[in-house]
């Protein structure tokens, strides 16, 4: 499912948790991807600058997908972030690293809040309201 810390869905993750399902999380970096297309004007900014992340980076000495990478791999899920550059592959297998402490949990869990965005809807182009119901959980 579409997980990163603007869409944290932590109701969903403890569903699937009580029920022994294991959660891969896909998009763990938010919408780094074009595939999305272009940002909307009312989008949040780029999970990867967003001034909170940036500052739990710097402040863990980590990068920002790192850090998003990290607390997806703390919530109990897998996550499986998409190169094709060997340099942000070997960021990504850095994640393991990167120490995050509660309060930067709460910081992030700040963010959700603020932001909360799902990226990847394709229900428009289906002609269905696949997430009816579920948008802040």
């Amino acid at each position: 499912m579409e997980l990163h810390p603007y869409l944290p869905q932590s109701a969903w993750i403890q569903y699937h948790a009580a029920h022994s399902i294991h959660v891969t999380a896909y998009s763990p970096l938010g919408n780094a991807n074009p595939t999305y297309g272009p940002p909307s004007k009312h989008a949040p900014p780029p999970l990867l600058e967003n001034k909170v992340m940036k500052e739990i980076a710097e402040k863990r000495g980590c990068t920002t997908a790192q850090v998003s990478l990290a607390w997806g791999i703390s919530r109990g899920t897998s996550v499986i972030p998409k190169s094709a550059h060997a340099g942000r592959i070997k960021e990504n297998f850095g994640t393991g690293e990167c120490g995050l402490e509660y309060e930067d949990f709460e910081k992030m869990a700040e963010v959700g809040r603020k932001y909360l965005t799902r990226f990847n809807n394709p229900s428009k182009g289906w002609g269905l309201d696949l997430y009816e119901g579920l948008e802040g959980v």
